[in-house]
């Protein structure tokens, strides 16, 4: 793997539209509610300094989203061109976003990757994060109706 000749820059508001074109055209990459243009708008607000890209010209190449609850750092949507893969880009945008946590005082970072997103188990595990067994991750929708469980 090479040195990524590329530097992470924040992300803008007009780089979102070429983000999301990104990241729609990478397998195992799951776009929600929370990936629509005006909500990214919201995270990149409140996120300055923790959401990059990486640049070839003004063509979006990289992404990683960082968002800070002021507790943990939370990894999203980082994401490489595959034409620019294997050159250290990832680990640049990775190594960017964990400066950035650390200047706002951020001891734990977590991330969430897909099961089945082989890849980016293998990049993650490749790179030092530690991929945790003892915890399970339950999800819920705002607008669901309460349900009794007789707990």
């Amino acid at each position: 793997m090479g040195r990524c000749s590329w530097v992470p820059e924040p992300a803008q508001s007009n780089d979102i539209k070429a983000m999301l074109d990104l990241w729609r055209s990478i397998p195992g990459l799951g776009l929600g509610w929370g990936d629509e243009e005006d909500r990214l708008q919201v995270f990149l607000a409140r996120n300055p300094s923790t959401c990059q890209v990486l640049k070839d010209g003004a063509r979006v190449i990289g992404t990683i989203l960082g968002g800070y609850d002021g507790r943990r750092g939370y990894v999203y949507h980082l994401a490489v061109h595959p034409d620019y893969r294997r050159r250290g880009c990832g680990t640049a945008l990775v190594k960017k976003v964990t400066e950035e946590f650390t200047k706002l005082g951020v001891k734990k970072i977590h991330l969430f990757v897909f099961g089945t997103n082989e890849a980016a188990i293998k990049f993650y595990q490749c790179t030092g994060w530690l991929l945790r067994g003892d915890i399970k991750v339950f999800t819920r929708d705002t607008d669901e109706t309460e349900k009794g469980c007789g707990c």
